[in-house]
């Protein structure tokens, strides 16, 4: 394995092995790709890693999975699918979501602009924890037009990852522009945290553009630092 391979976390380094094959025929578009337990021993790696690197894949739309039927190729990717030059995740091997609010307003005025909603309309928001072991590790704010929203909000209780379910819906991003920052725990934060007010979170706002560059989603997620890791890979 590459130098380069090795410093690319292990889904990553599997996904890519996933779009080669697909690039190189071996799945052609419509056809299914090999079950979880034969690509768990085909590339020697445990499920979890496996279903992270499909629900990427799913997410880009090159990937198409159903429940109770094989997942399929649905596209050959372009060449800048691969090797992504930032990374970043949060740790912990079970991670989870807890809602601990959600409503609709015409008030959310920053994150009304990010998805070019009108200001007579209203957006659906929901605040959720995102914990790691069942440990609080992120609070998160997330934000969708209420046309989105509709079709997720099923999910939103307990779904860690909602661009699957926006991908079964044929809801499919074609860009996300994230920008980090730092910034203090609010006394809200921190009581929901289990933290001090004014610790340090690291901040990641985050904007989904969809088909025609339409916004799809708006997000901040304020992290512990301990609970994250950001790197940034630059280069072939």
């Amino acid at each position: 394995m590459s130098e380069k391979q090795r410093k690319l976390p292990l889904y990553i380094q599997i996904k890519n092995k996933m779009i080669t094959n697909i690039k190189e025929g071996v799945w052609g578009p419509g056809s299914s790709i090999p079950s979880e337990s034969q690509l768990m021993e085909q590339f020697n790696v445990s499920r979890t890693t496996i279903r992270q690197s499909i629900r990427e894949l799913s997410q880009n739309g090159v990937l198409e999975t159903r429940r109770g039927a094989p997942t399929k190729v649905r596209l050959v990717p372009d060449e800048q699918m691969a090797n992504p030059g930032v990374i970043h995740h949060e740790r912990g091997s079970q991670l989870s979501v807890k809602t601990v609010n959600e409503r609709k307003s015409k008030e959310f005025y920053s994150a009304k602009a990010k998805l070019n909603v009108d200001d007579h309309e209203e957006v659906f928001m929901a605040e959720r924890l995102r914990l790691a072991d069942d440990i609080p590790i992120g609070y998160q704010q997330i934000f969708l037009p209420l046309d989105v929203a509709e079709k997720v909000h099923d999910h939103i209780e307990d779904v860690f990852d909602l661009f699957p379910k926006l991908g079964q819906k044929n809801i499919h991003y074609t860009n996300i522009k994230e920008g980090i920052s730092a910034s203090s725990a609010t006394q809200r934060e921190a009581d929901l945290l289990g933290i001090a007010t004014g610790e340090p979170l690291i901040t990641i706002s985050r904007t989904t553009l969809g088909g025609e560059s339409v916004p799809i989603e708006y997000s901040q997620t304020k992290y512990l630092p301990s609970y994250f890791d950001y790197r940034v890979e630059i280069g072939n």
